[in-house]
């Protein structure tokens, strides 16, 4: 039996707890104008309907099933599985528009040297499509614009050569959010990155996206923000302003850890984001911020270290008390 050729494109679609959304997901991929693509939808441990969504709209994609570990480990599944010597991504919340991988396998075959290509999309809201907007509005490419810069580059638009995730590797599963940014950089490193001017996909925002859980997305900046710090610190265009946008995310997840009576979590991420700048409180002012605020802004992360010292130190005088004494071992009498 002469096995199947290889597919021209593999398409990754992570997915969790979305078969509301998947179906168009999956249908906009079904009617690219380019042929032969291989699809895989990782489903992320979900408890809705997805696998029957998958099913009944994609009968040919590869389904794969993972327990709940995050958007990264679901995307590094697919990578593994897919055989294409480009990989595109569609997240299963956006759209692509039908000629997305005509246009990118076009830009790639004629720019050899680029190993990531990204485009812009239509953003908006969806219950308010009429107020769509291109974006991005600013667009990096270079190693230095992107470590310096806002993550411009849209999962969803992406298509990168295997041979790039083969080099630098795939999607760091410990990074709850920003995965994706991560890896560009470390494809920007290495590769050259491509713009498509035009739009080819849709990003559909809605309450149940990633980027509308903030403490996920503060805890996932700020494991970011320590990568970059470690391995790019020589890099970075200001090195200091990195430092303390850290220690405001380290307050950040410190006080969410607080709220959620995570009290030893809170007390050391406190402590380490008041050690990177005593003066972080003041850092969340902004130019709409009433005087009588501002005065007590840098005061806040000092009260909220106070009561997780507080907290820790009660916990541990309970603990104490109700510890039972210890047993004095008693030597046998001689016969």
């Amino acid at each position: 039996m002469i096995p199947p050729s290889p597919p021209l494109v593999s398409v990754i679609i992570p997915t969790f707890n979305r078969a509301s959304m998947l179906e168009e997901a999956l249908v906009s991929v079904q009617r690219q104008t380019v042929q032969h693509v291989e699809l895989i939808v990782v489903d992320d441990g979900s408890s809705d309907q997805t696998a029957a969504v998958v099913k009944r709209c994609a009968p040919g994609a590869i389904y794969l099933r993972q327990e709940h570990r995050g958007v990264a480990a679901a995307r590094n599944a697919g990578i593994q599985q897919a055989r294409a010597a480009y990989v595109a991504f569609l997240d299963s919340d956006d759209l692509w528009l039908p000629h997305k991988l005509e246009r990118q396998l076009e830009y790639l075959l004629a720019h050899p040297e680029v190993g990531l290509l990204y485009a812009r999309m239509w953003s908006y809201h969806v219950d308010d499509r009429m107020k769509r907007r291109l974006e991005p509005r600013t667009v990096l490419r270079s190693f230095e614009q992107l470590l310096n810069g806002p993550n411009t580059v849209t999962t969803s638009t992406v298509i990168v050569r295997r041979t790039c995730l083969d080099t630098v590797g795939l999607f760091n599963p410990t990074l709850p959010a920003v995965e994706d940014h991560e890896l560009w950089l470390r494809v920007a490193r290495r590769f050259a990155i491509g713009f498509l001017d035009e739009p080819v996909a849709e990003y559909r925002r809605h309450s149940k996206s990633t980027t509308s859980d903030l403490a996920r997305l503060h805890e996932g900046y700020r494991r970011y923000y320590e990568i970059i710090l470690e391995l790019y610190r020589d890099d970075l265009g200001n090195a200091r302003a990195t430092e303390r946008s850290l220690a405001k995310l380290e307050y950040l997840c410190g006080t969410a850890a607080l709220r959620r009576g995570k009290t030893r979590s809170a007390l050391a991420l406190i402590s380490r984001g008041l050690s990177r700048d005593l003066l972080l409180g003041g850092g969340f002012a902004t130019p709409q911020t009433p005087w009588n605020t501002r005065l007590w802004l840098p005061i806040k992360p000092y009260l909220a270290l106070l009561v997780s010292l507080g907290r820790v130190t009660a916990a541990s005088m309970t603990r104490q008390r109700v510890a039972p004494p210890p047993t004095v071992p008693t030597s046998a009498e001689p016969s």
